[in-house]
This record gives structure tokens, sequence and C-alpha cells, in this order.
């Protein structure tokens, strides 16, 4: 059967449509899906550039704020010492006692334990190189070595037994709630003393330090006491005057009664 010229015309046109819509459905449609993930794709990167655009339209700002929060925090690590040792804790009642006319009984120093702080936990994003591709843990972690050593809070507690007046406990209280190194009184205890009008009680105050920071710990000056020595209170010093001064008196008590004796027998 011979086809006429004007039915191959209308299986040619018939054949293109047919290829046409083959390559709508299997090109074009395959186009369409790579056009909109690239749109969605650069909507995403355009809210990136949007907030890196932000940030550094605000750089000076973040700057200026940091500068501001670092001198605040060195402003709060220079209200603690170093460290506090007993003889700081004696010296500093012995201060207590000469500026507000009280007297310290005795002194407990039970020593210094550290403080638990707690810390705001911030979620880390995973480190990335240049390119957003993820970095190895080991080679994430290999550039902190040189990290800043942790700074540690710690407590000394002191008790003290004493008597003042209600006035001198009144400013010591205050002193202690105003001191230029961090400190905080725990508890107060008194009672009247009928016969002299003084208060007596018992005063727990805490003194703070910090470690992992630029402060030093000094060994303080203590009046009469040689640097270094193991007897910071002189007190091997004051036995051996004591037990200087009970042997005159003995050997003095000696002499008299051997010259009491002598003008008996005379």
């Amino acid at each position: 059967m011979k086809l006429k010229k004007s039915d191959i015309n209308i299986l040619l046109i018939a054949l293109g449509i047919a290829i046409a819509a083959i390559s709508y459905f299997f090109v074009f449609t395959k186009l369409n899906e790579k056009t909109d993930a690239m749109k969605a794709n650069n909507a995403s990167l355009q809210q990136e550039v949007d907030r890196l655009q932000e940030l550094a339209n605000n750089k000076q700002q973040y700057l200026d704020d940091t500068a501001t929060m670092q001198e605040e925090i060195e402003n709060i690590k220079a209200q603690f010492a170093a460290a506090y040792k007993p003889e700081d804790e004696v010296l500093y009642v012995r201060d207590l006692e000469k500026n507000f006319d009280a007297s310290a009984k005795t002194i407990n120093m039970p020593g210094t334990t550290p403080m638990e702080v707690a810390q705001a936990t911030v979620e880390e994003q995973p480190a990335t190189d240049e390119n957003g591709e993820p970095i190895e843990a080991a080679t994430a972690t290999a550039d902190t070595t040189g990290a800043a050593p942790e700074i540690l809070l710690y407590q000394t507690p002191v008790t003290v037994n004493f008597v003042a007046s209600y006035n001198s406990i009144k400013e010591i209280v205050k002193r202690l709630n105003e001191d230029e190194m961090r400190k905080s009184v725990q508890s107060v205890s008194l009672a009247f003393d009928s016969e002299t009008g003084d208060l007596t009680g018992t005063l727990i105050f805490n003194m703070y330090s910090l470690t992992g920071t630029d402060a030093v710990y000094t060994t303080p000056e203590i009046p009469g006491v040689v640097l270094g020595s193991g007897n910071i209170f002189n007190s091997a010093d004051k036995k051996v005057a004591i037990e200087a001064e009970k042997a005159a008196q003995a050997k003095a008590a000696e002499d008299a009664a051997a010259e009491s004796a002598e003008d008996k027998r005379n």
C-alpha cells in the first residue's frame, strides 16, 4: 500500500509532536527540577549572605561590646586574690582588731576549698574549613593546646570568737561587705556581756581567690618576723622568754629563801 504524500506529512507531523513531547517530559522536566532546586539553594545562600552582611555592618559594635565586656571581666578578676594562706587570714583578723577596737579570742582556719560554679552551656557548631567541609576532631583540637589556663574559684572560711562593742561589730561587717577583695559574711552570733557592756560572739566570714589569672601570690610582710621563717608568730621565742622568766623567778625565790635562812641562823 502506497501512502499519499499528505499521509506522509501527517505522520511526520505526528512523529515530530511525539519527539517534542518526549523531549519535554524527559529533558525539560528534569531541567525544571534542577531549576527549582537551584532556586531553593540560592534562596538559602541569600539568607546566609544577608546574615553575614548584617554581621559585617555591625562589626564595630561587636568589637566595642567585646572590649567593654573584657574590661568588666578584668575588673571582676582584680577583686580576687591569687590565694590565701593562714598568715593572710591571721593578719586580716589582726587588722580588724586594730581598726575597729575588737579583741579576737580564737581563730579557726579550716583551709581553702574549691567552689563549684554553674556554667552556661553553649551548643558548639562543627569546625569547617574554608570550603565548608568538616574538619576532623584531631585537627580541630590541635590548635587549642595553647589555650588559656582554666580559672577556678576557691573559698577560705575563717571563724573568729571575739569581744567588741556593738558599733565595732557593725563596722566590721560593713568592712567585710565593702572590702576591695571579695569577702562575704556567712553568719554572726552575739551575746551581751553584762560585766563589760560589750558583746561576745562568733563571726564566720569567707575570703575568695582565683587561680588561672595573671594575679601572683605575694607572701605578706609580718612585723618582727624574718621572711621565710617557719615560726611566723614567734611562738618559739616567746616560749624561751617565758621559760627564762620562770627560771629567773625560781632563782630569785631560792635566793630569797637562802637569805631568809641565813638571817635566821644569825
